[in-house]
């Protein structure tokens, strides 16, 4: 059979969301991860048979990230377009959308993420396929049905129209742990930055109301055996790795388990760092040592861990499954043996004041190592969401704006523009050197200068962005 040129995309965050704009300059886009999605499903089509398939990473591109004049001639000659996109791409995702079917009006758009599981309706104004939720399996069976039958009909995960009829294919399972562990390895090419990450698992155990990840992945957690991660981690060859799953240790015996094996096997010559849980650093109600020194002695450099508050109440309007004791007690536990913590901390929730963001503060600079405080976000698919949208809170849909940084929901104890000139305010104050035991006193006092030292660089940048600028007035005029 004719082979289909099929060409996956996905865009980096640029200046207002704009197609081919500078990218915006924030504690993401400085850190040259690989897309999340593309290289995985890059692999499951070769494997299916699929062998004119490119994956376009524009941050290969030079500093801007911009597609070149070759990777547009690859878009708009290909047969489909695979996009993925986060909420905060999904404009300049769109417009290349639009762009692509100008040029080629035959061509099939497909699109997935969460942001279009959420809002398939949204997505099919300027796509002809959006793949709901997992898309390993859907993939392949989707692009035999509209090579076979020119039609996504009966695909199971995939929404479309029929005669300008929206149609929601029924929900496709999830993937098993066996189906899991079955995939392909993640396909990258030889000069692919930042390709140091490796995925276990997906979901996550718990419900926060703001997150979208388990609603996204289903409730029940999943994770590869370890023989195909430790399969992937032989071929990394980068001094850092980075376990990007939304919960690292979920599965915490497995997750022992994988570590000590890489112990055996000599694979723990490099540094590593996970997003985790602040229960992993529990064993029932004591601190789980065992566990910490085994995650140290591998390698482990860092943890980046969703503490989001030390104000109780707000910890119970989150549903957070854990407390401010807690929290306390298991940073203190990694920092004791010399791992670096990374806070992730929400600023600008209902039972927030000025002063509990003033202890947030003053505990973060005292406890933390880094953080990062972001604003609520109305994310797709969350009860938060929605129970902003009944209250009326949600003050703008300019996607580009969905980063964590910006102000996008109404706060009740403070104006809109106080809570975003309190984020910059805090972010400024965290990094600031002084006093300057903070950083001498640490286990990597060199690091922590250089990181304190850049972070004060990239909170500068991101305050004079122009679409900053821009959303920093509009905030005045609402409050007026």
């Amino acid at each position: 059979m004719n082979q289909p040129k099929i060409t996956l995309v996905e865009l980096p965050p640029t200046s207002f969301g704009r197609l081919n704009r500078e990218r915006v300059k924030d504690i993401y886009t400085q850190f040259s991860l690989p897309a999340r999605a593309n290289p995985l499903l890059h692999a499951i089509l070769l494997q299916n048979g699929y062998e004119d398939v490119e994956s376009i990473d524009s941050n290969l591109n030079g500093n801007q990230s911009k597609l070149t004049y070759n990777n547009l001639e690859r878009i708009l000659k290909s047969d489909y377009l695979l996009l993925s996109a986060i909420t905060r791409t999904v404009p300049q995702t769109r417009e290349l959308a639009e762009l692509y079917k100008k040029a080629n009006p035959k061509g099939k758009v497909i699109v997935g993420g969460s942001h279009v599981t959420f809002l398939p309706e949204e997505a099919l104004e300027w796509a002809d396929v959006v793949v709901r939720h997992e898309g390993d399996k859907t993939l392949p069976e989707l692009m035999a049905s509209l090579e076979n039958k020119s039609s996504a009909e009966g695909v199971k995960g995939v929404s479309h129209k029929i005669n300008n009829q929206i149609i929601h294919e029924q929900n496709r399972e999830l993937l098993t742990e066996e189906e899991l562990s079955s995939l392909p390895l993640p396909f990258y090419y030889p000069n692919q930055k930042g390709n140091g990450v490796v995925i276990t698992s997906r979901g996550c155990p718990y419900k926060c109301n703001f997150c979208s990840v388990s609603p996204f992945y289903g409730e029940k957690y999943r994770r590869r055996d370890n023989d195909s991660t430790i399969k992937e981690l032989r071929l990394k060859n980068q001094k850092m790795v980075f376990f990007a799953d939304d919960n690292f240790a979920a599965k915490k015996q497995n997750t022992i388990e994988l570590l000590q094996r890489m112990m055996d096997e000599g694979l723990n010559k490099q540094n590593y760092s996970s997003q985790m849980s602040i229960n992993a650093a529990f064993h029932g109600r004591e601190i789980d040592e065992k566990f910490i020194k085994l995650y140290k002695k591998i390698g482990g450099f860092g943890v980046c861990l969703g503490i989001e508050s030390m104000n109780p109440d707000t910890l119970k309007s989150f549903n957070k499954a854990s407390t401010v004791e807690r929290n306390g007690e298991a940073v203190k536990a990694f920092r004791k043996f010399g791992i670096w913590v990374h806070g992730m901390m929400i600023i600008g929730a209902d039972s927030d004041t000025s002063e509990s963001l003033e202890e947030t503060l003053k505990w973060c600079k005292e406890n933390l190592d880094s953080v990062q405080f972001f604003a609520p976000i109305p994310l797709p698919g969350t009860d938060f969401t929605e129970e902003m949208k009944q209250q009326g809170r949600i003050l703008t849909n300019e996607y580009h704006l969905y980063d964590g940084f910006h102000v996008i929901v109404q706060p009740k104890n403070f104006s809109s523009y106080e809570l975003q000139m309190k984020i910059i305010e805090m972010h400024k104050k965290f990094y600031s050197l002084r006093p300057i035991k903070n950083i001498i006193n640490s286990f990597y006092p060199w690091y922590k200068l250089g990181i304190h030292t850049y972070a004060k660089k990239i909170i500068h940048d991101i305050e004079n962005e122009p679409q900053t600028k821009n959303h920093i007035e509009m905030l005045r005029k609402i409050d007026k």
